[in-house]
């Protein structure tokens, strides 16, 4: 079982939160992702099924906090993408500055426009 501590900080009651979110093991800095941590990702994070997993892939990473908490609950190698430059940008730094850094490679992935609808 993994032990989940929060701390969402507030600057002023007229004020957004701080643009960080800290777990017991990382931080996670989210000024610049459109997709701010949220309780689907902190949920996914901790209820996902790791057992035996060898390899992981988190596709849209954002922030980078689900490849974060699944690198936290287990011992596979983790490639997060994103299609988002600042998002990456973000994702990469959050990792960067983790202990898991040596397990997460983050991948800025262009996604050509004639798949979109």
């Amino acid at each position: 079982m993994i032990s989940v501590c929060l701390v969402w900080g507030w600057k002023k009651s007229s004020e957004m939160p701080n643009s960080w979110f800290q777990f017991k093991k990382f931080i996670v800095h989210q000024n610049r992702t459109a997709m701010k941590v949220g309780t689907d990702s902190v949920l996914l994070g901790s209820w996902c099924s790791l057992k035996n997993v060898a390899r992981i892939m988190d596709v849209g990473t954002g922030t980078g906090i689900i490849a974060m908490m699944a690198a936290q609950r287990s011992k596979a190698s983790i490639d997060a993408l994103e299609i988002d430059e600042e998002a990456f940008r973000q994702a990469e730094e959050n990792v960067r500055q983790s202990i898991f850094a040596d397990r997460i490679s983050v991948h800025f992935v262009l996604f050509p426009m004639r798949y979109i609808s």
